[in-house]
């Protein structure tokens, strides 16, 4: 079960203002209902010996405004396959994560799957999914540089 923990805990206002962070990691903005954050698609080719052998794409979401586990739970339910996506992942910058991650597969996985992961912005711990939580730590750290203040507290 998900947590309520709709609060940020790092000012929802600074993580826009990376826009030239979030281009270079190939992330845009997004937006659904009650959730903003970034988004991005990534390409992945499978070659073998005789050359291309298969190709599919991931679709990745950082979310940091995060709405109420209700509503995190309309969107888990609203979740379907996308054409030529294999995987589906939101994080959501919580400051009372649920442990671990939601994964759903849909049609035996054959048509992908989507999954729900959830991290407070500040702990150093690696936490899964590690490519998406590094990026949201170093996005929370040059927050607090330009602004001039600690993201620990301290």
């Amino acid at each position: 079960m998900m947590h309520e923990g709709a609060r940020r805990v790092i000012p929802e206002e600074d993580f826009p203002r990376l826009g030239a962070f979030w281009d270079h990691w190939g992330f845009a903005p997004w937006r659904h209902g009650a959730f903003e954050g970034v988004a991005r698609t990534q390409r992945f080719v499978k070659d073998g010996f005789l050359g291309k052998i298969a190709e599919y794409h991931a679709w990745d979401c950082i979310v940091w405004r995060c709405g109420t586990a209700a509503e995190r739970e309309a969107l888990w339910s609203s979740l379907r396959p996308v054409p030529d996506v294999m995987t589906q992942r939101f994080l959501f910058l919580l400051e009372d994560p649920w442990p671990g991650r939601r994964i759903r597969s849909f049609w035996l996985g054959v048509r992908g799957f989507a999954e729900f992961f959830a991290c407070r912005p500040e702990l150093e711990a690696d936490t899964e999914p590690r490519d998406l939580t590094g990026l949201v730590r170093l996005a929370g750290k040059l927050a607090a540089e330009a602004s001039g203040r600690s993201l620990y507290g301290a």
